[in-house]
């Protein structure tokens, strides 16, 4: 199905994922020999580090409380960021991420880039195999009133039975739906977080699709898997929200 193109789409971050299957010789630190040749676009580069803390509870009177375990994994990964840090690659042991923060331009222009910079990712991991990919967009809607109805503005918004006031001071609630014919799913998170003193009343929704696989990395189905993903993301969108808070971004 075909949805309208919004000008003004309220999307602060979209997130393309692809976790892997290591070699189990791979080296991590290869990733630096990519520095050159993503440096115009990402010239700022940082170390991601792994590791563990496990704290230990004696009962009372069990004499002297033990230090904490503390294990470090070491060198995880890279982060590529853009001189505005909107734009965030990241090249781990595990997988390959790209971040978008706002302000979003749109999939034709992203997905182009996902594309290449995975295949940036395969010269230097060559990974046994692809294990997931996913497409997350985080929603921030602002409504612009002091007081509203929910109701008017979302289709799955919370409710409080009759009986009870109806003011709401804040709400979380998590759904994940399945397509089983295209055998996907969505975490789809509504949160309000009022803020103190201000008008504006912020509401996140976050879609965040996924697909588990076992494919070859090279395998062009894995493009075919994030264009599904990205039709389903836009199914629970605009299931989600009524006519009335789509037209506040056309």
């Amino acid at each position: 199905m075909d949805y309208p193109h919004l000008s003004s789409a309220p999307i602060t971050e979209a997130i393309f994922d692809i976790r892997v299957k290591a070699r189990p010789d791979f080296q991590v630190s290869n990733f630096a020999k990519l520095k050159a040749d993503l440096q115009d676009n990402f010239p700022k580069i940082e170390e991601r580090r792994g590791g563990q803390v496990t704290f230990r509870f004696e009962p009372p009177g069990a004499g002297k409380p033990q230090p904490p375990d503390i294990q470090d994994f070491g060198l995880q990964g890279f982060f590529f960021k853009s001189e505005d840090e909107k734009l965030i690659v990241q090249f781990r042991i595990d997988g390959f991420t790209l971040n978008k923060l706002k302000p979003y331009s749109s999939w034709d222009e992203l997905q182009p880039l996902v594309v290449d910079l995975w295949s940036k990712y395969l010269s230097i991991a060559n990974p046994v195999a692809v294990m997931r990919c996913a497409l997350r967009y985080i929603n921030h809607i602002l409504i612009d009133q002091t007081q509203f109805d929910f109701d008017d503005y979302f289709r799955a918004a919370p409710q409080v039975p009759s009986e009870l006031p109806q003011t709401i001071g804040g709400f979380l609630s998590k759904v994940t739906i399945i397509n089983e014919s295209k055998q996907i799913a969505a975490h789809v998170t509504q949160v309000y977080e009022p803020r103190v003193a201000a008008q504006n009343k912020p509401i996140i929704l976050d879609i965040d699709t996924f697909k588990n696989v076992d494919m070859l990395p090279n395998d062009a189905n894995l493009w075919k898997n994030f264009a599904d993903l990205r039709s389903f993301k836009n199914q629970v969108f605009f299931n989600f929200l009524t006519e009335k808070t789509i037209g506040l971004f056309k």
